[in-house]
């Protein structure tokens, strides 16, 4: 009968320990959830900002390259017996230009892709993680052709 006894004890004892365990897990469930939901809110922040530097060093990209454009044409045409540099030089930032268009219609290509985020496969989320590499790599690139306009001018103006 002891046995029994012990038995049922150890039963219960068993099924006390399931209770605290289940409860502790529903008390803090919530809080888990809440650590989570913060989580997600703080890394979609962090990859809008990602996106807004990008856009914005990109604009500058932009911006520089135009006034290089600019540059080029005056010093082909300027002064107009003999100007500084070769008018045809101008292809240089032009072609930079017609580079950084294709980047951001890629960039906006990008951007749709991520918008269907939910139903990515894992191959697709690696994908992902491809094409926003390579296209840093190819802003860089960018970047890099329109100091080397620069220092193709400064060359020839010095």
């Amino acid at each position: 009968m002891e046995d029994k006894n012990l038995k049922i004890l150890e039963e219960i004892n068993q099924s006390l320990q399931e209770i605290n365990i289940r409860q502790k897990i529903d008390y803090e469930l919530p809080d888990t959830a809440k650590t989570s939901e913060k989580i997600e809110r703080q890394v979609e922040h962090s990859i809008n900002q990602i996106q807004n530097s990008f856009d914005r060093i990109h604009d500058k990209v932009f911006n520089f390259n135009n006034i290089l454009i600019g540059v080029f044409m005056v010093l082909g045409t300027f002064p107009s017996d003999s100007p500084i540099i070769k008018l045809w030089t101008v292809c240089f930032p032009i072609a930079n230009l017609i580079f950084l268009i294709w980047l951001e219609i890629r960039q906006m290509g990008i951007h749709r892709f991520a918008s269907y985020q939910k139903e990515w496969t894992k191959i697709e989320r690696e994908q992902y993680g491809k094409k926003i590499s390579s296209q840093t790599s190819l802003s860089l690139l960018s970047f890099v052709l329109s100091l080397g306009c620069l220092i193709y001018l400064l060359i020839k103006i010095t």
